[in-house]
């Protein structure tokens, strides 16, 4: 099935019951829609979900396979918001020049003489049998490119003070409250930038920093939800990193009076 980004609104979902979906122009229609078009495809790229629901006009929805394989072309350099967790797309850019009316007509003229049939006999003799369906994608220059220009200015600005560990990131772990924590990163945001609780925490995934839960310890009875640098996690125990957090230098000897 051909389908434009817009028709995946649809409620009516008849393009899903092909094996087929080709997205002729892949583009966010607004900038309000962040990320809302990569996830409305997750399902629909990749299994589980193994059935997808088909809505019928004035009969009962139904299930189908999830065997869809989608192919989406765009002439944006950033047409979809991803993250630096996805496993489901596979990214090309070409930076091949546009081609002229003339090269346009020969290509088109080699088609017609044998070229479609040359092309399906490549493919055909082509060995796939060591392809892995369920792995993930290779991961390529421009999907680097299009995560880094799918970030938003303040997820961009917090990404990048956390991986300098600037400011309230220097000590490679942080606690909640998170809502204190983003007023006072406000203070060094560049202007236009607001520091909001939802893309703070998008931006400790994007910077590859670990989510240790509520710890607590013998010393600190209190639970505290802590992020915390990859090396930090690796080198410290969780009483030390949360001795970290409260100021108090790990391995240091609590005096009890």
């Amino acid at each position: 099935a051909k389908m434009d980004a817009a028709e995946l609104e649809s409620q009516w979902g008849y393009a899903l019951e092909s094996e087929v979906i080709v997205l002729n122009e892949l583009h966010e229609s607004a900038a309000s829609e962040r990320r809302a078009l990569a996830n409305r495809l997750k399902p629909i790229i990749a299994a589980p979900p193994l059935t997808l629901t088909v809505n019928r006009k004035h009969k009962h929805p139904y299930e189908v396979l999830n065997r869809a394989f989608v192919l989406a072309f765009s002439n944006y350099h950033v047409p979809i918001s991803l993250d630096s967790q996805d496993r489901r797309w596979f990214c090309v850019w070409s930076h091949a020049p546009r081609m002229s009316d003339g090269e346009g007509k020969a290509l088109w003229q080699w088609f017609r003489r044998g070229g479609f049939a040359a092309v399906a006999a490549w493919l055909w003799r082509r060995d796939v049998s060591a392809f892995d369906a369920g792995a993930s994608p290779k991961w390529t220059d421009y999907k680097y490119s299009l995560i880094e220009h799918s970030m938003s200015q303040t997820e961009s600005f917090l990404v990048g003070m956390i991986r300098g560990r600037h400011g309230e990131f220097a000590k490679g772990a942080v606690c909640g409250p998170y809502g204190a924590l983003c007023e006072r990163v406000q203070a060094m945001a560049p202007p236009g930038a607001k520091v909001y609780q939802a893309a703070l925490l998008h931006a400790f995934s994007e910077a590859g920093w670990v989510d240790m839960g509520r710890l607590a310890s013998s010393e600190f009875t209190t639970k505290k939800h802590i992020f915390a640098a990859p090396d930090v996690v690796r080198m410290m125990s969780k009483s030390d990193i949360r001795r970290l957090v409260e100021d108090v230098a790990p391995g240091a000897l609590k005096v009890v009076k």
